[in-house]
């Protein structure tokens, strides 16, 4: 079994090694997307164990999304998964993330950080009501009950992995839920605990506004089509 993990990094210097430590054996390989950083993540990845791609520039976290499913499908990846690298999601985790894949439960799962009610009391409150309401929203446009939309901690089977098609480079966590509801994926939470944020700049959500600028942008299209 060919298991990627990919790690989006954006000046992670503090934190990259550690999170590349702890990842479980069950992962046969490791990803940094190394977004442009302009500190030592790329090389203290490589020195952990990584594998690293570099962004010339900070392109956002939707295109080095994009970057490690090109990676997976190059990599023939039969599952592909995704975590920070800031620290505060928990490698320990993964095959929890894993485990609907494998018993063909799901083809996405996310790892839901709100389903623990002390992680909601810590979660600063406008970013709580902001994913709230994009979590009905997505929740309401792709008949699917979530509690989590926005995490980026998430396992994709290899028929996820082929079929989704991001365009959006600013984020990617909602598209790709539009996406697999558009072509009939099964999605699955599962619940994932949160520390909180020791240092680091990667980040899905930079600007409030320009995301949910971003965000109506691509309901519409998703509407549209």
């Amino acid at each position: 079994m060919n298991i990627l993990l990919a790690i989006p990094a954006y000046n992670e210097q503090d934190t990259i090694t550690q999170v590349i430590r702890r990842v479980p054996s069950i992962i046969t390989s490791i990803l940094v997307v190394d977004d442009g950083s302009t500190d030592n993540t790329r090389i203290l990845a490589k020195q952990a164990g990584a594998c690293v791609i570099s962004h010339g520039r900070r392109k956002g976290v939707g295109e080095a999304f994009r970057t490690a499913l090109s990676y997976a499908v190059s990599q023939r990846a039969d599952y592909l998964v995704t975590i920070d690298a800031d620290g505060q999601m928990f490698p320990e985790d993964i095959p929890k993330l894993l485990t609907p894949l494998a018993n063909d439960e799901a083809d996405i799962v996310i790892g839901s950080r709100f389903a623990y009610k002390h992680i909601s009391q810590e979660t600063p409150i406008l970013k709580r009501v902001g994913n709230a309401f994009f979590t009905k929203l997505m929740g309401w446009l792709t008949l699917t009950h979530f509690t989590d939309t926005q995490c980026g901690f998430r396992a994709y089977s290899r028929e996820a992995i082929l079929k989704i098609n991001i365009v959006n480079a600013f984020t990617y966590t909602q598209e790709t839920l539009l996406e697999a509801s558009k072509k009939g994926l099964r999605i699955k939470e599962v619940p994932v605990y949160v520390g909180p944020r020791i240092s680091g700049e990667s980040k899905v959500v930079r600007n409030v506004f320009h995301y949910g600028v971003s965000v109506v942008m691509l309901i519409s299209r998703y509407l549209r089509d």
